[in-house]
């Protein structure tokens, strides 16, 4: 009981602790604890894993320190995400674009919310990068979140919620361009990737690639280059296939494809029920 004792209090004066890949929590290459589902993904629980000879006090006195401790580390490497609970604007549609993106995870189809986008008037979308939000062609994002070490822990708090099998693989880290049928499209998206039938671009770098058929469009026609396959890291025939399905026009000159422009849209003023205002549900969001 004193050796436990003291290794506590040495645990707790060091604060050499890590979360390994099964989400135990190991100090000295041993694991003291273990999170566990919570209340939701983001408030995982944590379960001591202690010899029965250890004093309910110290017990209780580690548990604490690890739950500040996680508290801390979460804010650190999902801090971004977390903040979106904490933003306090009075625009309604600026407000719903932050309440929809943390509810996906901080990745949202643009399709799916470009109606409320296009509603932000000009003065309040400046406020979306000190937000670290970051609205590109085909998603709206939070970039820090597709770092590989956000990614790893999201998607393990993830796994854990939901208890996913460990057949959910993240994809290996500096891959732009995976081929795989097998993918289960929801949970790549998690991960920070787009599908196109049986091909996966990560987002960021699909925004890239819009930038630069961007740039190389006159006349409404862009021609493939060197610099856009090596973006993606792909074989000419896979990027070819990649813009039938992202429903690029193949014209006939060699290696050309039609831009897809904006379509004009009358937009239509969305209104809220103040007594349903789905934006109450922030409020109760406990997340420290």
């Amino acid at each position: 009981k004193k050796e436990l004792d003291k290794r506590v209090n040495k645990i707790i004066e060091d604060q050499d602790i890590l979360i390994d890949s099964n989400s135990k929590i190991v100090w000295k290459n041993h694991p003291i604890a273990k999170l566990k589902k919570g209340h939701s993904y983001l408030n995982p629980d944590i379960e001591i894993i202690a010899d029965e000879s250890i004093e309910l006090e110290s017990k209780i006195k580690l548990e604490e320190f690890l739950k500040k401790w996680l508290n801390n580390y979460i804010n650190e490497i999902l801090g971004d995400l977390i903040g979106l609970t904490k933003q306090k604007t009075e625009n309604q549609y600026l407000r719903a674009l932050v309440f929809q993106l943390y509810e996906k995870n901080g990745v949202i189809k643009r399709s799916e919310i470009d109606n409320i986008v296009k509603l932000i008037p000009v003065s309040e979308r400046k406020k979306l990068w000190g937000m670290g939000i970051k609205i590109g062609r085909y998603h709206v994002y939070l970039p820090k979140m597709l770092k590989p070490k956000a990614v790893e822990f999201r998607v393990s708090l993830w796994k854990i919620f939901y208890n996913l099998e460990d057949s959910h693989k993240i994809p290996k880290f500096g891959l732009n361009f995976i081929i795989n049928k097998n993918y289960e499209k929801n949970f790549l998206l998690l991960c920070g990737f787009e599908k196109f039938k049986e091909y996966f671009v990560r987002i960021d770098i699909l925004e890239k690639l819009f930038i630069k058929i961007l740039d190389n469009t006159k006349n409404r026609k862009f021609k493939i280059n060197a610099d856009m396959m090596n973006l993606l890291g792909c074989t000419k025939e896979n990027f070819y296939k990649l813009m039938d399905y992202m429903n690029y026009k193949k014209e006939k000159t060699i290696d050309t494809y039609m831009f897809k422009g904006e379509k004009k849209k009358i937009n239509k003023l969305i209104k809220f029920d103040k007594k349903e205002n789905p934006f109450k549900k922030l409020l109760s969001l406990n997340i420290k």
